[in-house]
């Protein structure tokens, strides 16, 4: 099922890349634009920053002065939102179809990469106790999980059924044990963008890469970030990047904010609903 977002008072739909579309008045659609048009533009930073949610905040991390904005994070206080895993393996579901019918105010994906068209999970999903997917035993390292307290992170040699009641294999680890756990080596790597989520002391940190990247430069510009705003994080995992990388806010009238694809389906995802 299609969803459409209606805007009242000013006909337009908004990309999180800068590109800016006129509209019908009664049924306004969202197109991909994420990955097509790296620019960010001020009217975009002006919607989001007039977001008024309890318990949420949002931050643009840049290099320097100089440079463009290249990290946008969501910050949320861990007392005031609910984490959600959206899983939907060989079926799939979009951003937007999850948060419709899920009444979900954030989202951020894909959990992990799975084969094009094929919407098989790779390695661990496991949704309310039930293993949907197992643990892959090479490949990504980090199992995030939800549970009574949370979100929390271990590593997949650690990982016990009983944990979590709902948790994806994702990786690798960009920052774990509050140190940079990406090497000097990833600068040799293929840029793309990128999709991300940190599990501190009182927040979670959500976060994507507004244009193509390496972790490592991501690992540094979050660790100072942390640093600055007196933030305990302990684990940042790496989800799937690319085409599967996509992050959406519901903003005022149900309109919705977003970097990447909102209708591409994907395996997993995971949301946040407020108290």
């Amino acid at each position: 099922m299609k969803t459409t977002y209606r805007i009242d008072t000013i006909c337009l739909t908004i990309f999180l890349a800068g590109l800016l579309t006129a509209c019908d008045a009664a049924t306004p659609t969202f197109k991909n634009s994420g990955h097509q048009q790296p620019a960010v533009s001020s009217l975009f930073f002006e919607q989001l920053q007039s977001i008024q949610k309890p318990g949420l905040s949002t931050q643009l991390l840049q290099a320097d002065a100089e440079s463009a904005a290249d990290v946008l994070l969501i910050v949320l206080d861990a007392t005031t939102y609910v984490p959600y895993l959206v899983a939907a393996p060989r079926k799939g579901v979009s951003a937007q179809t999850a948060m419709h019918e899920q009444s979900l105010e954030i989202i951020i994906g894909s959990g992990f990469v799975s084969e094009l068209h094929s919407l098989e999970p790779v390695g661990l999903l496991q949704l309310d106790g039930t293993i949907l997917s197992a643990v892959q035993r090479h490949g990504y390292t980090r199992i995030l999980g939800i549970n009574d307290s949370g979100l929390g992170v271990v590593h997949r040699k650690n990982y016990q059924r009983g944990i979590f009641h709902s948790a994806l294999q994702t990786g690798p680890g960009i920052v774990e044990d509050g140190k940079l756990d990406i090497s000097i080596r990833d600068l040799q790597r293929p840029k793309y963008y990128r999709s991300f989520v940190a599990v501190c002391e009182a927040n979670w940190v959500l976060g994507v890469s507004l244009q193509p990247m390496n972790l490592r430069p991501i690992g540094e510009r979050l660790l100072a970030f942390f640093a600055s705003s007196n933030m305990v994080c302990d684990d940042v995992v790496n989800l799937a990047g690319d085409r599967e990388a996509v992050i959406a806010i519901r903003h005022a009238d149900d309109t919705l904010l977003f970097h990447g694809d909102p209708e591409t389906y994907k395996v997993s995802m995971l949301g946040f609903k407020e108290k």
